[in-house]
């Protein structure tokens, strides 16, 4: 760094430096060489990169609501220390807080309103990701039963009305694989259902 190369600060304490150019003498304090503690907090908000989410992660459960919203909203931190933090405010059923958070919603959307348009559409997205991902899983869920009612039919084991709707209602994928396996070797159907 430049100061460091034309300067000489001495270290006289954690992220604390003396620096004396030509007779002036300055303090220089290296905000991302600081030590995580209260008292230093106006000091600490002024870290970079990696230090900046270990400052946001450390403070977070130390300040108000209200000042980690103005942390996440202000400071650089990245992506993914945002959202753990934004995900971190607790879920509750405190009518008190439910109604902050209502009230710190409108007024956020009041003042952005292309962010409501955003939400919709991501809820949309989302929401068509998970139709994807049911189909998806109920697509295989579709052919597992298929294959081990072909393994069944070939081993000759015959499936009762019963057997068969619980075949049907089963949704747990990895019990239907288990089925087919345990039909390869089964003696009776009730052994391959187990």
């Amino acid at each position: 760094m430049w100061l460091e190369r034309t300067r000489k600060p001495v270290r006289f304490a954690p992220g604390c430096y003396r620096v004396e150019p030509l007779g002036h003498l300055f303090l220089w304090i290296a905000a991302n060489e600081l030590p995580l503690r209260d008292d230093l907090v106006p000091f600490l908000v002024a870290r970079s990169g990696r230090a900046l989410d270990e400052f946001a992660r450390w403070v977070a459960p130390r300040r108000s609501p209200r000042w980690v919203l103005g942390m996440l909203r202000y400071l650089a931190m990245s992506t993914s220390v945002r959202k753990e933090l934004l995900w971190g405010f607790e879920k509750t059923d405190d009518p008190e807080i439910l109604a902050r958070d209502q009230e710190i919603l409108e007024v956020l959307l009041a003042a952005r309103p292309h962010l409501m348009a955003r939400v919709v559409e991501e809820g949309r997205r989302e929401a068509h990701l998970e139709g994807r991902r049911e189909g998806h899983l109920e697509g295989r869920l579709i052919e597992a039963r298929a294959a081990l009612r072909r393994v069944l039919a070939r081993r000759e084991l015959k499936l009762s009305p019963e057997d068969e709707a619980r075949i049907d209602a089963c949704g747990d994928l990895a019990t239907i694989e288990r089925w087919h396996e345990q039909a390869v070797t089964a003696t009776s159907t009730s052994e391959a259902l187990q």
